[in-house]
């Protein structure tokens, strides 16, 4: 972008001081990853859940010029040293910054970042000069979510506190079909009763089929038909 003085600007605000880079870097990278999830399904092969966007990121390589005058350097530009010691308090200090990338009448960048890495690097024959390379990591505002507490006012106690405490109702179980039973007694060929029978001895199973109306309407397992008083129901 050292080509581009004149039409585009980058500017990171840190606590409200903006300070724009003296020298637009050749490339910006930014990268937007994402945290989708790949499962195996039997019959349909591997499938992906998308899943909201992950942190972005924006990297760059640059140097900070000692000879102000040249004129690739923008206008306004400062001492290397003063961009160095933006970057490291901002480092220290845990700031959230904002960059701005102004690209005249391309699309802009305007987003709110933490300095997740920024490192110097002096080169021969430059020693004035001060290389560097940042990345801004996107910064996402959050905070606990605060939940109001009611106090009935006829027994002084937190609503919440209440609730926590009602008593949960009992589930009375159900002679259904799927239902899991324990069986005592002689269990038959037929609902009719038809031989042949055997005899069950705490038997654990599960109903299978129920035919109202008959002598032993319900049927248990791969055994037989019994009638419902012979039975346990245990869920």
């Amino acid at each position: 972008m050292a080509g581009l003085k004149n039409r585009c600007s980058i500017y990171i605000v840190f606590s409200g001081k903006k300070v724009k880079l003296p020298v637009n870097p050749e490339e910006i990278k930014t990268e937007y990853p994402t945290d989708h999830k790949t499962y195996d399904v039997i019959g349909v092969g591997q499938v992906a859940v998308p899943q909201k966007p992950s942190l972005k990121a924006v990297s760059w390589d640059g140097f900070f010029p000692a000879n102000r005058s040249e004129p690739y350097v923008n206008s306004g530009a400062k001492s290397p040293e003063y961009y160095v010691k933006c970057f490291e308090k901002a480092l220290k200090k845990k700031q959230k910054c904002r960059l701005i990338i102004s690209r005249s009448g391309l699309h802009d960048t305007n987003m709110k970042c933490i300095v997740s890495s920024f490192e110097t690097q002096d080169k021969g024959g430059e020693p004035h000069d001060i290389y560097y390379s940042l990345e801004l990591l996107e910064y996402r505002p959050y905070s606990p979510k605060t939940v109001a507490v009611i106090t009935d006012p006829d027994t002084g106690e937190d609503a919440a506190q209440g609730a926590a405490e009602a008593p949960r109702p009992v589930e009375t179980p159900v002679l259904r079909v799927g239902a899991s039973v324990i069986v005592n007694g002689e269990y038959w060929y037929s609902s009719y009763g038809a031989a042949p029978h055997k005899t069950a001895n705490n038997l654990s199973t599960t109903v299978t089929r129920i035919v109202s109306g008959n002598a032993y309407p319900v049927h248990v397992g791969n055994f037989g038909w019994v009638q419902e008083s012979q039975l346990q129901i245990t869920g």
